[in-house]
């Protein structure tokens, strides 16, 4: 798992209220879920949460797409941190599927640099980047680095165990 490099990153790290948010932006919003419901479109075949998030500067709609359990992630929590793209519906600024945190939560998916990972059949980026945390952080600074430590310094070249991190935790 050392060695399951991330494809490409997507960077969450920029940090916004709402009121800031422009079309086709790539943001992170922290902000209150007001209320969450669940709509069935085509006789039940479509199923979609939509959401209302405030921050005191705005509000935002949030929808996610067959994906019925969001409507039980979302009860109860009334900070969240949420990524994804601004997009637009109606006029109106919406962010489609996005990725939301708890604030009291470490942030794997959001207000961060997000790794993104080869994935196989079953498994998910949220599953994946959680277990790729707890593999990394015990196992990197374990690791031997074969190379001398002259030889790095000469080439300007950080430790293998430095350099594991920085490939899985681009932001630390």
């Amino acid at each position: 798992m050392l060695y399951h490099y991330p494809r490409r990153y997507i960077d969450f790290s920029q940090l916004k209220p709402i009121n800031r948010l422009k079309y086709g932006e790539m943001v992170t919003v922290i902000g209150t879920v007001e209320h969450a419901n669940l709509r069935n479109l085509h006789n039940g075949k479509i199923k979609i949460v939509e959401a209302l998030l405030t921050d005191g500067t705005g509000a935002l709609r949030l929808t996610w797409f067959n994906q019925p359990w969001k409507i039980e992630e979302l009860k109860g929590e009334p900070q969240v941190f949420v990524s994804g793209k601004v997009e637009q519906y109606l006029g109106r600024l919406v962010i489609n599927n996005p990725e939301v945190e708890r604030l009291e939560q470490q942030q794997l998916h959001t207000n961060r640099i997000v790794p993104v990972y080869p994935l196989t059949a079953k498994i998910t980026q949220r599953w994946l980047r959680g277990l790729m945390a707890q593999v990394i952080s015990y196992w990197a600074p374990r690791v031997h680095d074969p190379l001398p430590d002259e030889l790095l310094q000469e080439a300007a070249l950080p430790d293998l165990p430095t350099a594991l991190l920085q490939v899985h935790f681009p932001d630390s």
